[in-house]
């Protein structure tokens, strides 16, 4: 991700969207502090976020897994396993 002054980008403008239409992404600053970005528009960003959305739901079926059987604890069980020295 670049990094580029707004006075940079007034100037340059027209090259930023070329860069932003083949996938960058371009950071504006002012002061040197981040004030807007220009991100790529349409299909590669809706596919970027869809793969994030599957992956979270993997690992949400993956931790499911592994909790299946678990029992739960009660209050009375987690006092004795603390009284034990066990917690």
């Amino acid at each position: 991700m670049a990094a580029i002054s707004a006075f940079e980008a007034k100037t340059r403008f027209g090259e930023l969207l070329d860069r932003v239409a083949r996938g960058e992404e371009v950071v504006i600053t002012r002061h040197d502090k981040p004030v807007a970005r220009i991100i790529p528009e349409g299909a590669p960003r809706l596919a970027e976020v869809r793969r994030s959305v599957q992956g979270l739901r993997d690992l949400q079926q993956r931790i499911a897994k592994r909790t299946r059987g678990t029992a739960s604890l009660s209050d009375r069980d987690v006092r004795s396993a603390i009284d034990e020295g066990r917690l």
